[in-house]
């Protein structure tokens, strides 16, 4: 298609530094490459800068043109802009030194190459903003068909600083995300469960507040065998009240019970036209709930609060899905570490077992033998005791490998009958399904003087702390276990500080097992300390002691 110099496109739009060098009639320009260009800017081109046949400058693709991002131009290989756009007129002489740079770049790779030139991006800084350029090759074609090497190019200007913020943003989320998954092997070992968590919390909420930009958060865990939507970690957020619950089910749940059904981000611009939200942030006006995604599962929620209408966007939501699939899978790991921990436990006590199977059944053999054979009361008693403690330790081993959530050493201590006389009148809760438990925390309590209630779970204990909270009877100490039906732990925490704030809680965990992270969060709030079955007693009744001394002290 020949091109009609007498009436230039530059000329019309008025925006042209330079003119442009006559163009004989034989030649032609043809665009080549240009099938990876948006198809408007393609479009444009052949009817604009090509022009019609005419020569008549058609109105349509002067204002596609115009519409394509911060401008177009034509670049020559010396870097002069021959032909520009309104748009590309507009930008600063820094910003279009910059372009037509990248033009002359482009122009001498493809000169080089000597193949079909296809296009070519690049991207610079200028004016605190980021550009990408999109640069086509312009060449001469003769009238006989053949074409000249590529002595122009056609570029668009293209504004991606919001585009650069996004990648920097989403940069900066995967190198926060990889800090969470970066565990030391030997400094995590030696923490316990409870520590792991601390430990892995701190980084979320860092990052979650440093990168994500985010105040108000909480991440919730689903309970694989009730479907509670459990709360692991929270920042400036009223947490649940006791006794509230919410679940990974589509009714009735807020909108993290919704996310973690259908696995599906929900952006809130208005909570107040959102029948479906539960408060959490007091003067909340917006929220942004994402999954958490372990692979192809959702195993949690984030859920984020503004007190500002409209305050999330989809940068948000991308970068909060981003990093809450690095929580998952760091979530996940100490689990593994917890799982680990309980069987490589129980591997070891089934060895023990078996390992001393033999010898202990010699034992009692020999000690039968000789009540059998002798009959002096000496030999008599020897034999007995025997047999009595082979007993003893066979089934120590037995419980252990069943159910390793002994309280170590309290028959001994029991018989000694030494007393610690700050316990003496002290009234004591104690709180654990399971009844071997109980009842001998309670012998050991009792044996000290102290006034012990026992309860078989969360749900009685939590009514019993509050009946004596307002009968002004209230527990000195409150000793629960943290895995029980109807309330956890922390449940039994919350509900002991509300009644009484003096009052000190110790929980109880087996193996570091912690699965509603009930310590971490009470750890927060005033907990006087935790203890991993099986324990001794020794300990128990230390921590004991610390704790009422300290409930003394303050009154």
């Amino acid at each position: 298609m020949a091109i009609d110099d007498s009436h230039s496109p530059r000329d019309d739009l008025g925006a042209t530094p330079h003119a442009a060098p006559p163009l004989a009639p034989e030649f032609t320009y043809e665009l080549r490459g240009t099938h990876e260009l948006d198809s408007t800017l393609l479009l444009a081109l052949h009817d604009f800068v090509i022009t019609q046949k005419n020569g008549v400058l058609a109105d349509r693709a002067a204002r596609a043109l115009e519409l394509l991002g911060q401008g177009v131009g034509i670049v020559e290989p010396k870097g002069e802009i021959v032909w520009m756009s309104h748009g590309l007129a507009g930008q600063a002489p820094e910003t279009m030194r910059r372009f037509a740079d990248c033009c002359v770049d482009a122009i001498n790779a493809w000169q080089r190459s000597k193949a079909t030139a296809a296009t070519l991006r690049a991207s610079f800084r200028a004016m605190g903003n980021w550009y990408e350029v999109v640069m086509t090759p312009l060449r001469r074609t003769l009238t006989d068909g053949s074409s000249e090497p590529v002595d122009s190019a056609v570029a668009l200007l293209v504004d991606a600083t919001a585009t650069r913020r996004l990648q920097d943003r989403l940069d900066a989320i995967d190198q926060s995300g990889v800090e969470l998954l970066q565990f030391d092997p030997e400094s995590i070992r030696a923490l316990n469960a409870s520590e792991r968590l601390r430990a892995l919390e701190m980084r979320v909420v860092s990052a979650t507040r440093s990168v994500l930009g985010f105040d108000h958060f909480e991440y919730r865990l689903v309970d694989k065998r009730t479907d509670q939507l459990e709360l692991v970690f929270c920042s400036g957020l009223v947490p649940l009240g006791i006794g509230e619950r919410i679940f990974a089910r589509g009714e009735n749940n807020g909108l993290s019970g919704i996310v973690a059904t259908t696995g599906e981000s929900i952006l809130c611009c208005d909570v107040s036209k959102e029948p479906r939200y539960v408060r959490g942030l007091p003067d909340a006006a917006s929220t942004l709930t994402v999954p958490l995604r372990l692979h192809d599962r959702v195993i949690g929620v984030l859920n984020v609060e503004s007190s500002e209408l409209d305050h999330f966007d989809d940068e948000d939501r991308l970068g909060a899905e981003l990093l809450g699939r690095y929580v998952a899978l760091s979530l996940n790991f100490l689990d593994m570490l917890v799982a680990e921990r309980c069987e490589t436990h129980r591997a070891i006590l089934a060895n023990i077992s078996r390992e001393t199977a033999t010898p202990l059944g010699q034992i009692a053999d020999d000690a039968r033998a000789l009540l059998t054979a002798l009959g002096a009361d000496e030999i008599t008693e020897v034999a007995t005791r025997l047999v009595k403690n082979v007993a003893k330790v066979d089934e120590l081993l037995r419980d252990s490998n069943s159910k390793p959530r002994s309280v170590l050493g309290a028959d001994d201590f029991l018989r000694e009958g030494h007393r610690d006389p700050i316990f003496a009148g002290r009234f004591i809760a104690v709180a654990d399904d399971e009844p071997i438990i109980r009842a001998t925390v309670r012998a050991v309590l009792e044996q000290q003087g102290c006034r012990v209630e026992e309860f078989p779970d969360g749900a009685t204990a939590i009514a019993a702390i509050r009946a004596h909270a307002t009968a002004k009877t209230p527990f000195d100490l409150v000793i629960s276990d943290v895995r029980m039906p109807d309330a956890n732990g922390y449940e039994v925490f919350r509900a002991s500080k509300d009644a009484d704030v003096n009052t000190p809680v110790i929980l109880m965990t087996a193996f570091g097992y912690d699965p509603n992270h009930s310590i971490v969060r009470s750890s927060q709030e005033g907990l006087h300390c935790f203890l991993f079955k099986p324990f001794q007693v020794s300990q128990l009744l230390e921590e004991a002691h610390k704790a009422l001394v300290e409930r003394a002290a303050r009154g």
